[in-house]
This record gives C-alpha cells, structure tokens and sequence, in this order.
C-alpha cells in the first residue's frame, strides 16, 4: 500500500533570495558549508528529541520504534521546508518513511533530468549483545547522522540558486532492513508514480524517471588518519566518480577521495538505483569500516551504542560536503548544458631535448572543472585556474617520445599528442680498473660501460708529478658498443717497468662526437 502525504510549502518568515552565478561560483559554495551547522545536525538527530511538551529523548532511529521515526521524519521535513523553495513529500510503503524534497527546475526549462543526493536517516545497533530495536539506544550519530547532515547543508545552499533540471533530496528510511526505502523510491521511480511528481503543472510522459545522477552519503565522519572518502561506483557511474574527482583537485578540497569501482558491492542505497540502470555512488568513509586499510583505521562504535558525535571528524564530514555540493552545481550548470563548450588545451614541444625529466608547459581553456594528465607517464599537472596554464614535470627515454596531455571532464575527455626525441647525455655506468692495487709485473684491466655507444677509448696514465707514462687505447665489445676495454703491463712508453707507487689514469672515451672524461687512481706495489 503507497501512502503520500503531501506538504505546502511557503516562504512565510523566510527570505529566499535566488542567487546569480557569481565569477567564482566553486569558492562561492565551499563558503557556505559551515561545520557548526553540520554539528547542530547530526546533534539534532544523535538525541532525536520530541517537539512534544515532553521532550521526550529517543536516541535512536530505528524503523521498528514507530515514535522514534516520527519524530525524525518530522525533523527533517522542518528542516527542508525552513529553506523556503523546496517542495516536500512523504512517500509511505509498508510503514518505511522517505521524505523527499525537490527543488523544482526554472520555470521555462524544457529539461526532464532528475540528479539526486540521498541519505538514511534510520539507526541500529546490532554489535551490541543486548540491543533491543524498541527499547536501546542507536544514536547513529556517523552512521548516518552524517550524511544526513551533509545532505541537509547541501539542501539549503543548493535551494539558494535555480537550474534548469530537477533536483531531488531524499531521507530514506529502512536502509538497515535490505534498503527499503530506497527501494521503494525507486520501483515507483521506475514506474514513474504521478503522486511523486512535484511539479504538477509538468506533463510527464509514462516513461520511467529520467535519473541522471545519484549520489548518496553513508557513513562519511570516522577517519582520524586522513581526510579519506571512498567513492563506490559501478562502470555505468564511473563518470560520476571521476567528477567527484576532478571537483577535489580543482577546487583544492583536500580530500583522499579512493575510487572503486565494483558491481558487487552492496552495502548502501546505491544498489537498487543499480539494478535499475541508474547512474549512483555512495561516499563512505570505507566499504569495509569493520577492518584496517591504507589511511583507515577499523571503526568500532559504528552499529552500536557508542556511535555519537563526540567520535565525529567534523573537518572530514566538511570536505566531504563541499565535494558533493561543487560537483553537484557543476554537473547541473556546465556538464549537461547544451550550449556548453569543450575544452582546450595547447602544447608545444621541441623536436629535441636533452634534458631528462622535461618541464613541459601549455595552456587549457574551459568554463568547467577538469584535470589534466600526461600519458604514458600518468603524470598529473599542475593547474594555473587564473591564468589557465598547466605544468608538469616528465620522465623521458633515450630517443623517440610521444607525449599525450589529456583533459579529463566528466564526460569525456580530449587530447594533444606531440613527439620528442630525447639526446641523453653520457652516463658513467661502470668504471672498472682490476686489480687494483695491482703488482708490477702483473696486467692490470681497463673497462668502461656507457649507456651510449662509444667510438673510441683512450686512457692517459701520469705520475704523481703530473708526467706522462703512457698512452693506452682501447678496443670495443664486438656485442656490445657500450663497453670497451684496454689492458696495461706497467710499462712506460719507452718499455721500462715503471716504479711502485700511485699513478693517475685518465679515461676519455667519445660518444656520438662528445669526449667524456674519467679520472681514477691506481696503485702499483711490488
């Protein structure tokens, strides 16, 4: 049985401006989270106190104590319509309560897209021996009292400004039993239920609802270690997943953001908007809080009765608010803007260098975020926003190299390709003078190895006074071009054995019409 409870919505004592685009739209929005007001949320619905004359505290949401719910559906239904220009409903399936609210699309648009941000509100805390469902706290404070509360302050900042899509913010009820609630939303999504149309004054056709992107918030504020957010994406919502990430480099949020992407996971409200064919992602501190992993450590107080704010890394739950909310505005202002441009980017390069790594540098040109990568080397440049310049930094090979500098977006991507041939200068691999100290009536050996061929080898051997010995020169490997040898039998120029004591040998070999020089000691003892 469907039950929608439908909610007025007006601006009385409330201002509601509609904000323009201002010149930095991202710094805008990033201002606007404010982590006193997350706190005061995920406090709110930790105690889930009844606005009865009682008082009465509850501290739990669980969907089995029926006054409990009330109390926070009433909650977050006062707190969506206090941001004046959402239309709120209640969608009611086998006593699991989802509160949607919508910020309808500009009045002329034609847009039939619907982009999401979801959260379950509902508690338990099974990893407790004694929990009772009715009778237990399950103050659910991180799980999900965070996303809850991130979604809530993207709510009111988002209301603040008009798209030319729908966007929809839902509470979901019934996560911990299956996840209900978002499985009833979206049957009836898939069946597109007039009753949760919100703009009744737009036709809709019978098709199922045109979701384009969702993304929901579960469990996002335990990580002391580092600012860490995983993004849990399948292959059709892979785009989402990289503008999520090209959002934090852009707009230098700061967060660890690991991306997996994997058709298996279910451990969120994601998975029925997959089963679907929906576009979803879920942001989590982990998929597995139960256990360690790089920069996370296991979470013991989720599903339990120690699951409360004072466990909370509100610095964390911040970013990741400021992440959803700038990638959000972003995909319903550029990304799926028809008249949106594609981006440039310029990159010039010599014919040849010989300088390794290689500075490179060049221009992009864009109204959106992206980031820019050089391949083969994966290397990620630097970006200029201001003056629309990137830099990086590229390990070359000897000879030939083909550049490819990629401007990621969302949606696509596109690309440079330029060819350098890299002159390496000579390296010393190998030095060799064996034995040394040597006897003199033994041979001693000389032997060099470059990495470039080498077209000749001399070695000039000098007293300790600075006067010459001997001249040596050396032959090649018939194999292999970059080593040479010579040998010398302790004898000066004029056939004498020469003296016990230390000499200096003097190594040039030349490589592609370049002499290099080496200079080693060598001792001769009788």
């Amino acid at each position: 049985m469907l039950q929608i409870t439908r909610f007025t919505v007006a601006c009385l004592f409330v201002f509601c401006p509609i904000l323009s685009v201002s010149a930095d739209r991202g710094a805008e929005l990033i201002n606007k989270v404010q982590i006193d007001s997350l706190m005061s949320y995920v406090t709110d619905l930790q105690e889930n106190t009844s606005y009865q004359t009682n008082g009465q505290t509850f501290r739990t949401r669980n969907i089995h104590h029926h006054k409990a719910t009330e109390n926070v559906v009433n909650y977050i239904k006062t707190k969506f319509h206090s941001f004046g220009r959402l239309k709120v409903n209640e969608q009611i399936v086998g006593g699991v309560h989802n509160v949607i609210a919508v910020l309808p699309p500009k009045e002329n648009s034609t847009s039939n897209r619907i982009f999401i941000i979801t959260a379950h509100y509902d508690t338990i805390a099974d990893r407790e021996p004694n929990w009772n469902p009715l009778a237990s706290s399950a103050p659910g404070a991180n799980k999900n009292g965070t996303g809850v509360a991130a979604m809530l302050e993207i709510a009111g900042i988002l209301s603040q400004y008009e798209y030319d899509h729908e966007i929809k913010f839902i509470a979901f009820g019934g996560e911990e039993l299956g996840f209900l609630g978002s499985r009833n939303y979206v049957h009836n999504a898939v069946n597109n239920k007039q009753s949760l149309t919100i703009n009744q004054s737009r036709k809709r056709t019978p098709e199922s609802e045109k979701i384009t992107a969702v993304f929901n918030l579960d469990m996002i504020g335990f990580n002391w270690r580092s600012d860490l957010v995983e993004v849990i994406a399948n292959r059709d919502s892979a785009w989402i997943s990289r503008a999520l990430a090209i959002s934090n480099t852009w707009h230098n949020i700061g967060l660890n953001i690991r991306r997996t992407q994997d058709e298996f996971i279910d451990i969120a409200s994601h998975k029925p908007f997959w089963e679907s064919g929906y576009s979803a992602v879920t942001l989590i501190e982990s998929s597995t809080p139960w256990r360690d992993s790089q920069n996370y450590d296991t979470n013991p107080f989720y599903h339990t009765f120690n699951d409360t704010v004072d466990k909370i890394n509100f610095r964390l739950v911040t970013k990741v608010t400021q992440l959803v909310l700038v990638t959000m505005d972003s995909l319903l202002t550029d990304m799926f803007n028809t008249d949106r441009e594609i981006p440039k980017i310029t990159f010039e390069l010599p014919d040849t260098v010989k300088q390794n790594p290689l500075h490179i540098s060049g221009t992009f040109s864009t109204n959106y975020p992206i980031d820019i990568v050089v391949h083969p080397s994966n290397v990620e440049a630097n970006l200029d926003r201001e003056n629309q310049t990137y830099d990086a930094t590229i390990p070359l090979s000897p000879g030939e190299n083909t550049l490819i500098v990629v401007a990621q977006y969302p949606l696509g991507a596109v690309s440079v390709k330029r060819s350098v041939v890299l002159e390496e200068g000579f390296i010393w691999k190998d030095v060799i003078i064996s034995p040394n100290p040597v006897r003199f009536n033994a041979r001693t050996e000389f032997r060099v190895e470059g990495n470039l061929e080498i077209t000749s080898m001399h070695i000039n051997v000098y007293d300790v006074h600075g006067s010459l010995i001997q001249r040596i020169e050396g032959v090649d490997d018939r194999l292999n071009k970059r080593i040479w040898r010579t040998w010398w039998n302790q004898q000066t120029v004029y056939g004498l054995a020469v003296s016990a004591g230390i000499y200096i040998c003097n190594i040039s070999v030349v490589s592609k019409g370049e002499t290099y020089s080496f200079v080693k000691k060598l001792a001769i003892i009788r």
